[in-house]
């Protein structure tokens, strides 16, 4: 038997699966970690933490897999943070995450000149100042510019990991969006913002498309991440656009609703300035063929569903299940009662309702704020007559049937939380060299 491995690196878990080479999944896995939060606004992470959460991921794909070949490796992931590292490969710093909030004015003090709209339309994402590599690098030279001239490779968490297996440097166009440092149409570092930020390109690492092998595994690394030597590490993507490739959603008209730490809905278009001109997130995607994901998000959701959830309902560990329990029991509309997960709770108002109609509000309150990012994309013509819904939500069917009855829209779920993985297994299958 032959068999791919496949990664989704998120904001709190590594999720994997091994899958044949024909695309059936046979094992899963998955591996938390956790992200450390301080007053001054710093979130980050040991390299050491994040690596061992991956290794541990592997280890137990590589051994489901003991009665065949492991034809390849890949790793798609929430990408956006960065790592220093020294001339020998050693971390610098912690990883600091995409969501690091110490950044204040330093990203407009480093680059005041910068055209954010003009940027944008170059990067495919827009760039606000205050978070992801760009700005942290920003807040660096300010702060403690000596370590970027110390450092061997700037880089970030995915691209670390496929160093220590392979010993190689390789960055794929769509993870390296989220960089903030690559041109998105010609794949190509910014001169003027690395000489501005005193970065020599050899310092970073190089651009390839998603999909290329940037090496092989090491033989020391075997023991440690259980992968036999010698198998091909294989350039993955973003996590949205690789959940995409995992559920077939590959065309205009058809949409992925990923429900991770944040809800995205991503969709395939044809035009890369329709999704530019909605402010929309862009993705290089399948461009080779003509096609850009466009991703609109609406940012931390699932923190502030936690938050209502965890002070109206329950605690436990069960309490998303019991918030579609009541849901249920109460008729569409909540008895008028409207909740945006997004407000501040307003304990006075809601706890004049029953449960069951605060827990429906609840949930059709997150549907509505899917509904109004919809309603805006359709202004520019990004339209969906289908949607595959995945992450930790599509485990539960009563969010999908909410989301074809408000959205108006059909909803399929595919792969649950594992749907990012098994695009990263099917870009293993896809390696070029």
């Amino acid at each position: 038997m032959e068999y791919l491995i496949g990664l989704d690196i998120g904001t709190s878990s590594v999720k994997g699966v091994l899958a044949t080479t024909e695309g059936e999944i046979v094992h899963t896995a998955r591996e938390g970690f956790t992200y450390s939060r301080r007053e001054n606004g710093s979130v980050e992470i040991e390299a050491e933490v994040y690596l061992n959460a991956c290794f541990a991921a592997l280890r137990t794909l590589a051994g489901a897999g003991k009665d065949g070949e492991i034809k390849g490796i890949c790793a798609s992931a929430a990408s956006g943070n960065l790592v220093l590292l020294d001339k020998g490969g050693r971390p610098l710093i912690p990883i600091v995450s995409w969501q690091d909030k110490r950044v204040v004015d330093e990203a407009r003090e480093i680059l005041p000149d910068l055209d954010a709209e003009a940027f944008y339309r170059r990067i495919g994402w827009p760039f606000r100042f205050k978070t992801f590599p760009l700005a942290q690098l920003c807040y660096i030279k300010k702060h403690t510019p000596e370590l970027i001239g110390e450092s061997g490779k700037i880089c970030m968490s995915t691209e670390y990991l496929y160093y220590l297996l392979t010993g190689s440097w390789g960055i794929s166009n769509s993870a390296g969006t989220t960089f903030f440092l690559i041109d998105q149409k010609s794949g190509k570092y910014i001169p003027e913002i690395l000489e501005i930020l005193g970065i020599k390109e050899e310092q970073l690492p190089p651009v390839y498309p998603c999909g290329h092998v940037v090496g092989t595994v090491k033989a020391e690394m075997e023991d440690i991440c259980g992968v036999p030597a010698g198998t091909p590490v294989v350039l993955g993507s973003f996590d949205h656009p690789s959940a995409a490739r995992g559920v077939g959603v590959l065309k205009e008209g058809e949409m992925l609703l990923s429900c991770g730490t944040s809800w995205v809905a991503f969709y395939p278009i044809a035009d890369r300035k329709k999704g530019l001109d909605a402010g929309m997130l862009v993705d290089p995607f399948l461009s080779p063929q003509g096609c850009y994901g466009a991703m609109s998000s609406v940012s931390s959701l699932s923190e502030r569903l936690k938050l209502y959830v965890e002070r109206y309902i329950s605690c436990g560990a069960d309490s998303f299940s019991k918030l579609s329990e009541l849901a249920k029991r109460c008729p569409s509309g909540a008895g008028g009662l409207y909740i945006n997960p997004l407000d501040e709770p307003d304990d006075q108002r809601i706890l004049s309702y029953p449960r069951e109609n605060i827990a429906r509000a609840i949930m059709e309150g997150t549907v509505r704020l899917l509904k109004e990012r919809m309603d805006k994309l359709a202004q520019y013509g990004i339209r969906a007559k289908s949607a595959v819904m995945v992450g930790g939500p599509s485990e539960d069917p009563f969010w999908a049937e909410l989301i074809e009855e408000i959205c108006d829209i059909t909803v399929k779920v595919k792969h649950g939380s594992f749907a990012g993985a098994m695009g990263a297994a099917m870009i293993a299958g896809m390696a070029k060299e």
